[in-house]
């Protein structure tokens, strides 16, 4: 969505000094932290550990702005931040990017955006960026893990380098948007609008948990609200100020409202409205009607008080132009009101590689000096941006079925959690800097090939080697290996072993 470089400073300088939301507020690209209106931004070191780093050149530019980072490396399938989160908790995540010609082009490159394994949206800032504005993209997730990982990635429109300004993490009550089966579905922002507005958005402090809601206006007439709502009467915690204006009509007219002012892609989407009776407090201040959403009905015999009411319906299948039609009621003693709404798409969870597989593989990446540089998020997920040199399974239960980094000038050493990758049949590392021993692998009853030749692995063969089944191949030669062949291996038949040179093995 667009914002104006203008009006995002704008929204950084009426930021007061108070308690802020829950989460991160990332400045990607910054090298120290930096206050604006009371909100601290910190930068992105310690979150992700590719990619290079440009300043804007625009003059006067805001400082989340002033920075990029960006990932020149076409060879990585994807570049991941890991995010410390609180499993289960539900989070809104604000992705912000403003090209800025940081690296001379003319455009913006277009690429995509992934949550834990699973395709979120595509980026494509090029019309905001011709206009001179920023652009902003928003989804409601909960956390599955005590990590959260936010990836870009490219895509067959990607020409040159995928970048981004700053993103946010923040922590949401657990009432909100809670419609949503948040364990299958995340929700991504089409629209979130106050009625009866132009110009300015609102968000934090008037919103605690710093949702943009953007100005709307169509040919009704607005009225002013004479009474104040209490926002933690209303499951999704919306700020009063947006219910200080509503759309109408007169007595007796039905309210027809384009909304919202874009055409939908045909998906599954969550829909919130939210509706307030204007005039002051009184047993007369009421007034019901009927609400349709596209033609079909979204609540019969709604009754807006002056204390505010919102509704909401999950999994509405949407495509095109929408069209909300507020139907009076025959003895309502005045036309509907509208005062805000939220739409927001619902994305499917892809499939996610096990638990136990992902841990492991973190494990491996951690002991790794230089591992390479897609080694973040899910390791098979999404299929297409797979960590490089990662085989996962194409059926069932999502595991890691090959490892296949032969001559990628790796150093570091094996973690004993390798025995947890039950589910591997090939393990080919040789050519490589590796050293320690070779770890325990007595669990890894599918495996079918060990290649870590050419490394400088020290200590015994494991004689657990000897009791897997399905191992034919051991290639263990040009290492620093000791002792002796274990008795299980010489006693093994139908293995190709070769230990050959620079190992002291008997």
């Amino acid at each position: 969505m667009p914002l104006s470089i203008f009006f995002l400073l704008l929204l950084l300088c009426l930021h007061a000094a108070l308690a802020l939301p829950g989460g991160y507020n990332i400045n990607c690209g910054a090298s120290q932290e930096e206050t604006t209106g009371g909100i601290q931004w910190i930068p992105d070191e310690g979150f992700i550990n590719v990619g290079n780093v440009s300043k804007i050149g625009t003059p006067d530019i805001v400082p989340i702005l002033a920075t990029v980072r960006y990932f020149p490396d076409e060879s990585a399938r994807k570049y991941c931040y890991s995010i410390p989160v609180g499993r289960g908790a539900k989070y809104l995540i604000r992705s912000t990017y403003y090209y800025g010609g940081f690296d001379g082009g003319e455009k913006p490159p277009v690429f995509d955006q992934i949550i834990d394994g699973t395709k979120w949206s595509t980026v494509n800032t090029t019309e905001n960026y011709a206009s001179g504005l920023t652009a902003y993209y928003e989804i409601v997730v909960a956390a599955q893990g005590r990590t959260l990982s936010f990836c870009l990635a490219r895509n067959n429109q990607t020409t040159s380098s995928p970048f981004i300004s700053a993103l946010e993490l923040v922590s949401l009550e657990d009432s909100m948007y809670n419609g949503t089966d948040f364990t299958k579905y995340a929700l991504s922002t089409v629209a979130r609008h106050r009625f009866g507005y132009s110009g300015e958005i609102v968000s934090y402090p008037d919103d605690p948990f710093n949702r943009y809601w953007e100005a709307f206006t169509d040919s009704n007439p607005y009225v002013e609200c004479h009474s104040n709502v209490t926002p933690s009467e209303f499951w999704n915690l919306p700020p009063a100020t947006v219910f200080q204006r509503a759309l109408t009509t007169s007595r007796g007219k039905k309210l027809a409202v384009q909304w919202p002012p874009v055409t939908l892609p045909s998906a599954a989407y969550y829909v919130a409205l939210y509706f307030q009776d204007n005039r002051t407090p009184s047993p007369f201040s009421w007034r019901v009607f009927d609400v349709a959403v596209d033609g079909r009905e979204f609540y019969k015999g709604l009754n807006a008080s002056a204390e505010g009411v919102m509704v909401y319906g999950t999994q509405w299948s949407l495509s095109g132009k929408v069209e909300i039609v507020m139907t009076p009621s025959s003895d309502s003693p005045v036309g509907p009101v509208i005062n805000a709404g939220e739409i927001l798409q619902i994305v499917p969870f892809g499939e996610k590689t096990i638990t136990r597989d992902v841990i492991t593989m973190e494990d491996l990446a951690r002991n790794l000096k230089n591992p390479p540089p897609d080694w973040r998020g899910d390791p098979c997920l999404p299929r297409q941006h797979s960590w490089t040199g990662v085989s996962c399974s194409q059926s069932g239960s999502i595991r890691i079925v090959g490892l296949n980094l032969t001559n990628f000038g790796l150093s570091g050493s094996l973690p004993s959690s390798i025995n947890n990758l039950t589910a591997l049949a090939n393990i080919w590392l040789s050519g490589n800097k590796l050293s320690g021993p070779i770890p325990e692998m007595s669990s890894l009853r599918n495996l079918v090939s060990l290649q870590l030749q050419d490394n400088q692995l020290s200590g015994s063969i494991p004689s657990s080697l000897g009791g897997l089944e399905n191992l034919k191949e051991i290639y263990l030669q040009n290492n620093k290996l000791t002792g002796n062949v274990p008795e299980s291996l010489k006693k093994k038949i139908g293995v190709d072993i070769k230990l050959g040179l620079g190992n002291q093995i008997d």
